[in-house]
């Protein structure tokens, strides 16, 4: 106890009064900012996505991030499926928290005041609709929001919750069922993943349901059942692809009756897979469309492909050079997107692709498409992705 004590009113003293009350924050939204010595800050999602702005975005998000121990959480990116709702007129910003400021007391209910604040700031900023959005720590912030602002459209809720002090650290289920039951808000969107073991591979999603069920709002619910997996099965490609146009739909529909929203058939990925990574027309390189012209073995890959590696989606594509030469075309949802076309080399009929941090990918034809695997820089890790032509 004296351990932690210390530590608490050593983080206070370093942050000063940032600690115990909301502060504004600057007009600064620049991406990867250093926390300094504030508690809390305010960052664009996505600096690469210009923002639509109040006058003609659908609304806004505010994303709370999980908590990590001491670990820098406030570095990991938002879920991969709100650049999708940005590239659909949702702006997206990210409320961020000092990694050594976690070990303060009352850190959810600091956290949910500074949300509720920021909720105040952007509507007189001029959003019309306000939505939260969280993981893990950030989605039970988001629900405990709920149940104090009515001045809230939705809620986004990834894995919610937070283990208990002591020795058991359990997550209690009852605690995400009471926050549904209070929720204020016009719709709730709430994703359990199967085989939480952060949360003792409980399974909440059928409690949820009988809650939610019982209210007179419209919700989403992806539980157990909806083919996600483990804590951050919200997070990544695999949800941005196989749910997110359904979210975006059940976000921006106009009228939705009270009840469970049902997800349309799935259709082609491409279009979500498109609208997350695809080069704007003005800086897409041409790329190979003759087959002749590709190196033996190598015809089948004129055009656009795409692939799930893990949680990561990857587009890629070969680009001609002069002088008989070949480049590719090669974007990840998890690297920076800064890099867009790298030098490639054939040898044994495969594609291979170094990376500028060293990592490197290989890409070749296997029975019916292509497959892609990504090697790390040390050669410890591989991953491998089933390649699939775009649509178009």
């Amino acid at each position: 106890m004296g351990v932690l004590l210390g530590s608490a009113l050593a983080v206070l003293a370093v942050l000063g009064p940032l600690a115990g009350v909301a502060v504004a924050q600057p007009t600064d939204l620049s991406c990867q900012q250093a926390p300094g010595n504030r508690f809390f800050w305010v960052e664009r999602a996505f600096c690469d996505l210009e923002a639509s702005g109040p006058e003609k975005a659908q609304g806004l998000i505010i994303w709370n991030h999980g908590v990590s121990h001491t670990l820098e959480s406030y570095k990991a990116p938002a879920a991969l499926v709100l650049r999708l709702l940005q590239t659909r007129g949702w702006d997206v910003i990210m409320l961020k928290r000092h990694n050594q400021a976690e070990v303060v007391p009352n850190l959810g209910y600091r956290t949910v005041q500074r949300t509720l604040e920021e909720v105040k700031t952007q509507r007189k900023l001029g959003y019309r609709k306000i939505a939260l959005a969280g993981q893990s720590f950030g989605g039970y912030v988001t629900l405990e929001a709920l149940g104090e602002s009515p001045d809230v459209f939705a809620a986004i809720a990834l894995a919610p919750g937070v283990r208990a002090a002591g020795a058991s650290g359990r997550l209690d289920a009852g605690v995400t069922d009471q926050q549904l039951q209070q929720a204020k808000t016009e719709r709730i969107a709430v994703v359990f993943p199967k085989d939480d073991s952060v949360f003792g591979n409980l399974v909440r999603g059928e409690s949820a349901n009988r809650v939610l069920g019982r209210g007179r709002v419209p919700y989403l619910l992806l539980d157990e059942t909806s083919g996600l997996t483990e804590h951050g099965g919200g997070v990544g490609g695999r949800f941005a692809v196989r749910y997110g146009l359904c979210l975006a739909e059940f976000l921006s529909a106009p009228q939705l009756p009270a009840g469970r929203f049902t997800c349309p058939p799935p259709g082609d990925p491409w279009v979500a897979v498109r609208d997350l990574l695809l080069p704007a027309p003005a800086s897409r390189p041409a790329i190979a469309t003759d087959p002749t012209a590709l190196p033996a073995g190598l015809g089948r890959f004129t055009g656009m492909w795409y692939a799930l590696i893990d949680e990561s989606i990857v587009l890629f594509a070969l680009v001609p050079a002069d002088g008989g030469k070949l480049r590719a075309l090669y974007r990840s949802s998890s690297f920076s997107r800064t890099g867009l076309v790298y030098d490639a080399e054939v040898r044994d009929g495969r594609v291979h692709v170094t990376l500028p941090a060293k990592d490197r990918i290989t890409v070749g034809p296997d029975a019916d498409g292509g497959l892609i695997t990504w090697t790390s820089t040390d050669g410890s890790r591989t991953l491998k992705g089933k390649l699939v032509r775009a649509s178009e």
